[in-house]
């Protein structure tokens, strides 16, 4: 589990992962607002691309 005092941006480049709140596959972009919070998993193995902070609400 893990919290995002800043935020944070998720672009799925290959496989999927996993939180409480659904499933990514590949060409998913989500994005977590400014003290969000979620636990991921990635069974399956996942190729990510993950921005940090810098997301203006």
């Amino acid at each position: 589990h893990h919290g995002h005092p800043n935020g944070e941006e998720v672009f799925v480049i290959d496989g999927e992962f996993e939180d409480e709140f659904g499933v990514y596959p590949a060409g998913t972009w989500t994005r977590s607002p400014p003290g969000s919070a979620h636990t991921v998993r990635s069974p399956k193995g996942a190729i990510l691309y993950v921005r940090f902070g810098g997301i203006v609400p």
